[in-house]
């Protein structure tokens, strides 16, 4: 991967200034301005990395996440130049609890950055021309994450940026948990420490009931951002369990198909101690039971 400091395309022009009075030719006493010409202040420089014509340079967000197969095929963030010109673009996802991406590129003719999503969440995708400066934010759900190959492609357009989403058209039933093959997902940046004081905190779905359940879960932040969900289909006693290597306060929610049965439960940064705890999520008949198991260390100093 190369990287090249470009300056900006403000570029180094020349502007009047007024510097001062001469008398005029007449003797008068009337001043006569002078423009002195200085120059502007040199751009400030770009750092670019270089996609050079017909490669394809690709990235993950969410990278740090480990996920388990079978939950969905992956969303793609296309940065595809089909002009005659290199297109310098910057991006910037900052997604809570998976590794973002923030960098700036000058894509040459016929080249293109892929970003790959492979965690079913929300992202906001911030784009930026940076020579027009045309901004665009595309925003992908979990409904983006299902069995169809799917992009957002974002092209250069004459000074705009053109924003489409590509996609197969096949019909897709939820990802089948079994009691045999569970599904584990871990989330955030891994920042617990390493003395077993402060633990990672789980949240679990499982049916215990006698027949398949479909139902919608997710995990999100306070402010209800998703950082993991999508739909389901638990076989009897299959599991589904997201584990959380980062303190951060979220809220886990259950919704069988019916729309109408749900549960919801609360995961503040306070239950990050000692104790190794799993916040389940059973379905049972006609409802859905909330508990947590936890270890009873006493975690304060002595």
């Amino acid at each position: 991967m190369q990287r090249r400091t470009l300056l900006s395309t403000l570029g180094i022009g020349l502007t009047a200034a007024l510097a001062g009075c001469t008398a005029s030719a007449n003797g008068g006493d009337d001043p006569t301005e002078t423009p002195t010409e200085t120059a502007s202040p040199t751009p400030e420089p770009i750092e670019a990395v270089l996609v050079e014509p017909g490669e394809q340079l690709t990235a993950v967000v969410g990278a740090n996440a480990i996920i388990a197969d079978g939950l969905g095929d992956p969303h793609h963030v296309r940065l595809r130049n089909d002009i005659d010109a290199p297109w310098f673009v910057s991006i910037d996802v900052s997604p809570p609890l998976v590794s973002g991406h923030a960098e700036t590129y000058e894509v040459r003719p016929e080249a293109e950055v892929v970003l790959t999503f492979p965690v079913p969440a929300e992202y906001d995708v911030s784009v930026t021309d940076v020579q027009s400066t045309a901004t665009t934010t595309a925003t992908i759900t979990p409904s983006n994450f299902d069995c169809n190959q799917s992009s957002t492609v974002i092209s250069p357009d004459g000074g705009e940026l053109s924003v489409q989403t590509l996609s197969t058209r096949m019909a897709c039933a939820p990802p089948t948990i079994t009691e045999e093959t569970p599904f584990s997902v871990t989330l955030g940046d891994g920042s617990l420490p390493d003395d077993e004081a402060t633990k990672p905190q789980s949240v679990m779905v499982s049916n215990a009931t006698d027949t398949a359940e479909t139902v919608e879960f997710s995990i999100s932040t306070t402010d209800e951002q998703i950082v993991f969900g999508g739909t389901y289909r638990l076989e009897p006693n299959a599991r589904l369990e997201v584990s959380l290597t980062e303190v951060r306060g979220v809220v886990a929610a259950v919704t069988r198909a019916d729309g109408e049965t749900t549960e919801s439960v609360s995961i503040s940064e306070s239950q990050f101690d000692c104790n190794s705890s799993t916040t389940v999520l059973a379905l049972v008949e006609d409802e859905i039971q909330a508990r947590t198991r936890s270890t009873l260390l006493f975690c304060g100093e002595e």
